[in-house]
C-alpha cells in the first residue's frame, strides 16, 4: 500500500513567489547611495535609516475649554453676582436697551461694560438708520431691508461671541466701545 499521508514540504520565500529583500548599499560611513545622506549612519550601526533620533514636533492646540489670552473664563463673576459671559450675552439680547441696562448696572467688569457699550453704539445706530429708512420709504428703497439683515446677522454673531467669552470688536463700533470702556468708570 501506498503511504497517503505526506508531510507538507516547507517552501522558501523564493518558491512562494517573494523576492528576497536586498539590504541597501552604503558608502563608507554615509547613508544609502540614493543621494540622501544621514550624518552618523553607517552599516555598522544597528538602527534603521529612517530613525533620526527626534520625535516629530506638533503644533500646540489650546483645549476648547480654556479661554484664549484676553478672553473671559467661564466662572468670572460680575459685581451684580452673575457670570460675565451671561451678562455679555444679555447686553445684546435686547439690542441697545439691554446694553443700556448693563452699562448702568455693571460698575467693575470691563468685559460686560465693553459689550454693553458696543451694543448701545451698534444697535442704536442701526435703529436710527432703520427709522430713517422707514420715514423716507421712496428715497431709500431697499436700504431698510439691508439694515435689518445686517442687524440680525450681527445680533447672532455678537451674542455667540459674548457667550463664549470673547472680546469681539466690530470694525468701527468696537474701537469706540473699547475706548469708552477704558475711560468711563462709575
Amino acid at each position: 500500500m501506498r503511504n497517503i499521508s505526506k508531510q507538507p514540504q516547507a517552501q522558501s520565500d523564493e518558491e512562494r513567489g517573494y523576492a528576497p529583500q536586498q539590504p541597501p548599499e552604503y558608502d563608507e560611513g554615509e547613508g544609502p547611495r540614493s543621494g540622501y545622506q544621514q550624518p552618523g549612519y553607517g552599516p555598522d550601526q544597528s538602527y534603521p535609516p529612517y530613525y533620526q533620533g527626534q520625535q516629530q514636533q506638533y503644533l500646540y492646540q489650546r483645549p476648547y475649554y480654556v479661554p484664549g489670552p484676553g478672553d473671559v473664563g467661564p466662572f468670572v463673576m460680575t459685581s451684580m453676582g452673575m457670570r460675565a459671559r451671561t451678562a455679555g450675552l444679555l447686553c445684546y439680547l435686547f439690542g441697545w436697551v439691554g446694553g443700556l441696562v448693563f452699562f448702568l448696572l455693571e460698575r467693575e467688569n470691563r468685559f460686560v461694560r465693553f459689550h454693553a457699550i458696543q451694543s448701545i453704539l451698534f444697535f442704536g445706530t442701526m435703529s436710527i438708520l432703520g427709522w430713517v429708512c422707514s420715514y423716507f420709504p421712496f428715497v431709500l428703497f431697499g436700504l431698510g431691508g439691508v439694515v435689518g439683515l445686517v442687524s440680525l446677522i450681527a445680533w447672532i454673531v455678537l451674542m455667540v461671541a459674548a457667550h463664549r467669552g470673547r472680546y469681539y470688536k466690530l470694525p468701527l463700533f468696537g474701537y469706540y466701545a473699547e475706548k469708552l470702556a477704558n475711560q468711563l468708570r462709575m
